[in-house]
């Protein structure tokens, strides 16, 4: 019985690092820029996502208006985001002075509410050449 219990335990340490090696997802090498109105994404965040949500999702930085990171083949949802800095408010320690705010500015419809996509086959270089909501609003938050 002793022996029974060996083995099963030996299995299954077997079976975990077979899962474990070097055999991990394939992923391909994409990368690509991203423009706002014409002008470079200068700090954001890309996104690739399975769009039924049963795979892992991928994710890297824009920087500079570029992205590149590894995903994984088939239909991706892409969703882009970024931040800038907008006047703040008076900072109440150190009256005169503002404290610098953050706001989203890219529209819903590249992020939260992305209609982007990318079929990822192999290595790839995309280009996302994002526009200003049309009733011209600029900010998600809005």
């Amino acid at each position: 019985m002793k022996s029974v219990g060996v083995f099963v335990v030996l299995l299954a340490a077997a079976s975990l690092l077979v899962g474990c090696g070097p055999g991990g997802p394939v992923t391909h090498q994409v990368t690509g820029t991203v423009t706002f109105d014409g002008a470079p994404v200068q700090d954001g965040d890309i996104v690739f996502r399975d769009p039924a949500g049963k795979e892992k999702s991928y994710g890297g930085r824009i920087e500079n208006g570029e992205f590149s990171l590894e995903v994984s083949p088939g239909a991706k949802r892409v969703e882009i985001t970024a931040m800038r800095e907008v006047p703040g408010e008076f900072d109440t320690m150190n009256p005169g002075e503002k404290v610098p705010l953050k706001e989203p500015y890219i529209p819903a419809e590249y992020n939260t509410n992305s209609t982007l996509t990318a079929e990822i086959t192999g290595a790839e270089t995309l280009s996302f050449d994002l526009k200003r909501a049309e009733d011209g609003r600029s900010s998600e938050a809005e």
